[in-house]
Order: C-alpha cells, then structure tokens, then sequence
C-alpha cells in the first residue's frame, strides 16, 4: 500500500519510527508532505514539519519515502525555491495550508508551476470562519475557479471543509464533522462529476468521517469514484485501513485506492 499523507516529526513520529509503523501496516511507501505557513506562525507543528526534515528523511529511506515540498505563496520567492525542491528529487506539492483563500493569486501561480513539473498538489481546506484561531485555504466554493485555471495540475483535497462538502447541506450544518446522513449531492460530488483533475485524500479524521458516518452511502461514494480516492492517514493509527478492510471491498478497488491512484499519480520504481 501507499499512504499519501504522512509528516515526519508529526505525533512524535522520526523516520525510523514511522518506517516500522508502515512495516506493521503493511504500507510500502509514504508521500512525505511538509507544512510551510509564513502567514500564520502560531502553530508549533509548522516548525517541525519542515522541506528539510522532509528531504532527510527521504534520503535515509529512499525506498519508503516519496518527497513533496510546502511552499508559502507569500514568501521571498516561493517559485524559486519549488523548482530548488524539485532539482533536489523532490514529486510533489504539499501540504498546502495556509491562511490564504484557496483562490489566492500567488497561490495560483504555485498550482500552475507544479502541473508544469507534473506533481500533484495536496490541498487542506477549512471552513471559514473569522473567529476561529486557525483556518486555511477557504473556501470550498473558490475552489472550481481554481480547477477551471489549472486543468493541467491534479489537485488532492483533504480537510474538513473538504470532506464536509460531500453533503449537500453542509452550509446549514457549519460543523467540521458532521454526522448522520448524507443529504442530496453536495458541492464535492459535484465537482468531482464536473473536474477530473480533483481527488480525494482519505485521510484525518475528516476523510474517514466523510464515508462511515452513513456507512451505505460512504460505500456507493467508493464504489463510484474509487480511481480518484487515495488512502492516507495524516497519523499514526489503524483506523482508516481497518474500516477500509470491514467494507470487504472489490480487490481492484481496494488497490486502487490503497496503491494504484497514487503510483498513477506519482510513478515509483
């Protein structure tokens, strides 16, 4: 299998340790994903979850580890230093979280460049709202703009005002993870219907909420867009596998979602 949302440093996790958690998994490879903020800086865990942690990490593990750098849209030179990640071996864009609209025009610009290197980017959305102490990437509607502009970057949402959107009520709801039935078909099916270079990282608390809390439509929604779902976990349990593994799954859909979607996205040899 393939994770594809792993930070090193993250719950205490060196890449010794990580390694033997994905031994025990049975998870071949990891995506490594880093987190540059310049926007916010209140949050401790930017401060481990760095390129640098991330690029040694990798080099002791070649073979388990798979790069993706987080660059700030707002810092000094923010394409310069991706394409410095790049030349480096580095495959991929992300975590990208930041206090910006997912919209912003820098950001944009960052989007562009990884379609050019060919790298996926992994994007966190929040839900917005001014008086929370932390947000990021608002808002799920500014993001068909976003795949309108970019046609040639894949795009791999992750986070509660991601994952929420896979009910069409999710504005009157304002809760990160909601529960109970999935209603009508909310702004995510939809713009997986409408954009093929969007999918889905499973991974947190808010992907795993998103298809068991009404477990029969969480199954159709896998059965029916499986080529664009990735397994990922952005920590150190079993939980999400485990509940994959209780679905008893077609065998082609499993892998494609636990390995296939993401060596498609990202080849490895």
């Amino acid at each position: 299998m393939i994770d594809c949302h792993m930070h090193i440093g993250w719950f205490g996790y060196g890449a010794r340790k990580a390694v033997k958690h994905m031994d025990a998994l049975g998870v071949e490879r990891a995506w490594l994903l880093g987190w540059d903020s310049i926007a916010t800086g209140r949050e401790p865990a930017r401060k481990i979850m760095t390129n640098r942690r991330t690029y040694n990490a990798w080099k002791d593990f070649p073979d388990r580890f798979v790069p993706f750098c987080s660059v700030d849209p707002l810092s000094r030179d923010p394409e310069k230093e991706v394409r410095s990640w790049a030349e480096r071996g580095f495959r991929g864009f992300g975590e990208h979280k930041v206090r910006l609209r997912i919209d912003n025009p820098d950001a944009v610009a960052l989007y562009l460049l990884a379609g050019e290197l060919g790298w996926p980017v992994l994007f966190h959305i929040d839900i917005w709202r001014p008086e929370a102490p932390f947000w990021y990437n608002h808002d799920i509607q500014a993001l068909e703009g976003v795949l309108q502009q970019c046609p040639k970057t894949t795009f791999i949402g992750h986070g509660p005002g991601f994952w929420r959107e896979i009910s069409g009520d999710a504005d009157s709801a304002r809760l990160g993870y909601p529960s109970g039935k999935v209603k009508a078909r909310g702004r995510l099916i939809k713009l997986l219907e409408k954009y093929p270079n969007l999918y889905c990282d499973l991974s947190a608390r808010s992907g795993l909420n998103a298809i068991s809390r009404d477990p029969k439509f969480g199954l159709r929604f896998l059965r029916k867009y499986y080529k664009r779902i990735l397994y990922g976990t952005d920590m150190f349990t079993t939980d999400h596998i485990d509940y994959l593994r209780s679905l008893d799954l077609p065998r082609n859909i499993f892998q494609a979602i636990t390995r296939q979607n993401a060596l498609r996205l990202v080849p490895v040899t």
